[in-house]
């Protein structure tokens, strides 16, 4: 079996986000050891400058869906102390993308994206949870895509 058939992707877009807008996607990690979750800003005007993307970019655990409950996740909190540096754009024709890679072992249910951008512009986030104690393969509703397509080799 291809271990990735027993994965789910969970995707949000926050399309023309204003800079005082919030882009946030809940992540349900019920039953998952792993998620790798990638946040993608748009490509802005102000590349290459000492501006970073965002003015708010982090991550947030609660065993709740209630939005009081979240906590930030020290090492995920861009520009906190503990966490990471946001980066600045590079160009104004390429996307900038940050990567976050969780172990959920002891950790909490859900999980959130809170993200500011610093300039008006699309934000998208997409997840993948993997490493499911049944390893069973799913179809396409439970994987959460529309089409779920193996390739268990190549010709």
């Amino acid at each position: 079996m291809n271990f990735v058939e027993a994965t789910k992707t969970v995707a949000a877009l926050s399309d023309d986000l204003a800079n005082t807008g919030t882009h946030a996607m809940v992540v349900d990690t019920l039953g998952f050891s792993h998620l790798s979750m990638d946040v993608c800003f748009e490509a802005v005007a102000a590349a290459g400058t000492a501006s970073t993307v965002a003015l708010v970019c982090k991550l947030q655990s609660s065993d709740t869906t209630t939005a009081a409950d979240y906590a930030d996740l020290t090492a995920a909190v861009g520009g906190g102390t503990g966490g990471f540096t946001i980066p600045t754009p590079g160009n104004t024709t390429g996307d900038v993308v940050v990567r976050f890679d969780l172990d959920l072992q002891n950790a909490k249910r859900y999980v959130r994206t809170q993200v500011t951008p610093r300039t008006a512009g699309g934000v998208y986030s997409v997840a993948r949870l993997s490493g499911k104690e049944d390893a069973n393969p799913y179809d396409a509703t439970t994987k959460g895509v529309n089409v779920a397509v193996s390739a268990l080799g190549f010709n």
